[in-house]
């Protein structure tokens, strides 16, 4: 990487790194006050922690590729951290489901349909005889 990109990107990745650090202890006071939707809390929760996943897989990454290892060495734990959160994920949009949160009306739900059509026969090949 050309290191006049890297440093002109290295102040402002700090900064806004800081700020949403800032913002995120100020939002942890709020939320304590219990005073709002229970569904944003849940999709705030999912976005923290996809930025807290690729935050810790980039912190794995770094020092492996400054040491010469094998930095492509992290893509088999963020796979499974992937299967984790799409499990959550569809736990939440099968809640929402039950709940009538999600009817045929909602944006995306026809793609949705589509994808996981296509992942489950190649989930039910690959777990087939793996009790």
């Amino acid at each position: 990487m050309d290191t006049s990109k890297q440093e002109t990107k290295g102040p402002s990745i700090s900064m806004r790194l800081q700020a949403a650090t800032n913002e995120l202890n100020d939002l942890e006071q709020l939320i304590r006050s219990g005073d709002f939707d229970g569904h944003l809390l849940r999709d705030f929760r999912g976005a923290v922690d996809n930025v807290r996943t690729t935050a810790w897989a980039v912190q794995q990454w770094i020092p492996l590729r400054e040491q010469g290892g094998d930095a492509y060495s992290v893509l088999p734990l963020l796979s499974a951290e992937r299967v984790r959160r799409a499990t959550q994920l569809a736990k939440d949009l099968l809640l929402d489901l039950e709940t009538l949160e999600v009817g045929s009306e909602t944006q995306g739900l026809r793609d949705l349909f589509e994808v996981v059509d296509s992942l489950h026969p190649r989930l039910a090949s690959l777990l087939k005889g793996k009790g």
